[in-house]
């Protein structure tokens, strides 16, 4: 699936304009959460890819599908690359492929909405309920929550809803995100990965999850 579109010189920039951070800062969260390079360390969040590497690959198709549909909507040109292996138990991995001319520059905008996104939600600045501010960093909450739910996958059993996260700065910024959402979080440490788990009836105070997320809503939030 191959985008026409053209990414906007503003995305170059060091610093994400707030009408494309939202969508900018989920993506950035989508293919941080199957960054190996990331293992419970900071570190940029990707660097530029060689040509023909993927942005982000995936073991399911709705999370590379989100991640299509929001950096269509900033502009990027995109492709996806589906390959299959094994024998007597089959696996797909789905490829999200940013046109090699754009590499550099998505490549920057990621990083630079997983900063501010991050920052705005790590931030103990007091802001009012009817602050634009605020409103923001309520959707930066969701926009986390809605990718983590997607590309890492949850689990959902009597008491608890589960995600699995290789990163420990995307753990802190989920449990941020649940708090300003209404929800409790809490992290517990395993071997090669955090888990984030809320209490099961309060899961639906968090963004909609699988299969209730309709991904190709031309809203992007």
């Amino acid at each position: 699936m191959d985008r026409t579109a053209t990414l906007d010189h503003a995305a170059t920039r060091a610093v994400v304009l707030a009408g494309a951070l939202p969508a900018a800062f989920e993506s950035a969260v989508l293919a941080a959460c199957v960054d190996t390079s990331r293992t419970l360390r900071p570190a940029p969040l990707r660097a530029e890819s060689r040509i023909g590497e993927a942005l982000a690959e995936f073991d399911r198709e709705d999370p590379a599908e989100r991640l299509e549909i929001l950096l269509a909507g900033l502009g990027c040109m995109t492709r996806r690359d589906t390959r299959s292996g094994g024998e007597r138990r089959r696996y797909s991995v789905e490829r999200v492929i940013v046109h090699e001319s754009q590499r550099h520059a998505t490549s920057r905008m990621l990083d630079a909405a997983w900063r501010q996104g991050r920052q705005a939600l790590l931030s103990s600045e007091p802001l009012g309920a009817s602050s634009p501010r605020n409103t923001q960093r309520l959707t930066l909450a969701q926009a986390a929550w809605r990718a983590a739910l997607l590309a890492a996958g949850h689990r959902r059993r009597r008491h608890i809803l589960s995600v699995m996260i290789r990163d420990q700065e995307i753990a802190a910024v989920l449990v941020r995100a649940a708090r300003l959402l209404g929800v409790t979080a809490e992290v517990t440490r395993r071997s090669g990965c955090v888990v984030v788990t809320v209490p099961a009836d309060a899961a639906d105070l968090l963004p909609a999850t699988p299969p209730r997320l309709r991904l190709r809503d031309s809203a992007l939030v």
